[in-house]
């Protein structure tokens, strides 16, 4: 399972839910060097996965910090 090496928060804006969306075109980018584009509108849920990807921990993690 490959692991986030890029994402920008500011793409992203928390819901109060806890989930995340979207808001501007961004990329995602794995260690393993893959890329993944994502349209604004696409909502992110915790513990859910996407394309094996844990997105929202990540997010959660680096909007602490």
């Amino acid at each position: 399972m490959d692991e986030i090496a890029k994402i920008m928060v500011n793409e992203f804006k928390k819901q109060p839910d806890g989930s995340w969306v979207c808001i501007k075109n961004s990329d995602i980018v794995t260690k393993a060097g893959n890329m993944i584009r994502v349209s604004p509108g696409l909502t992110f849920k915790k513990d859910r996965r996407l394309w094996g990807l844990d997105v929202v921990k990540m997010l959660d993690e680096l909007s602490t910090n």
